[in-house]
């Protein structure tokens, strides 16, 4: 009896939990177009010969840290304060701030296009493996620190 109704609490909580990550149509237009503001601020003409092109892959050298900007966007800092804003070739819902990356690198000591990598979350109440998305790199394109801010303003807006 006991077993039963902790099965069926479990079961409830996570419907629950389930039935709270859905979104109404505005929150998606709202996401929606803060997306598309930011893909704008990604098309800001930059000095090559400054910043340099976008490219396919990252070396390990290039770069020492990288945090989600939103969860389409991840923003890759580099020497020298070199910054890249790798465009994600999907969602990857629940990407946050706190999450731990686990990348499937193609290449050894490298970061590239089409690479994947996994989401973990730590905190995650519902999810016992603490696993969360698998998500794909995308392009990785030189950012200025002025767009970095522009995007993280759209952000907090949101």
């Amino acid at each position: 009896m006991d077993t039963r109704r902790f099965t069926i609490c479990t079961i409830v909580a996570s419907l629950l939990a389930f039935a709270g990550c859905a979104t109404s149509p505005d929150d998606e237009r709202r996401r929606q177009e803060m997306e598309a503001d930011i893909d704008d601020i990604l098309t800001y003409e930059l000095d090559k010969d400054e910043y340099g092109e976008a490219k396919k892959c990252l070396s390990d050298r290039e770069y020492r840290s990288f945090h989600p900007l939103g969860d389409r966007h991840l923003l890759f800092t580099g020497r020298n304060d070199k910054q890249w804003v790798n465009v994600l070739r999907g969602r990857c819902i629940g990407l946050r701030d706190d999450s731990k990356f686990i990348m499937r690198q193609s290449m050894s000591g490298r970061a590239c296009d089409m690479d994947r990598f996994d989401v973990i979350d730590q905190f995650d109440p519902i999810s016992s493996s603490g696993m969360g998305p698998t998500c794909v790199l995308g392009e990785f394109k030189p950012v200025a620190k002025a767009q970095v801010g522009e995007i993280e303003d759209r952000l907090e807006m949101h």
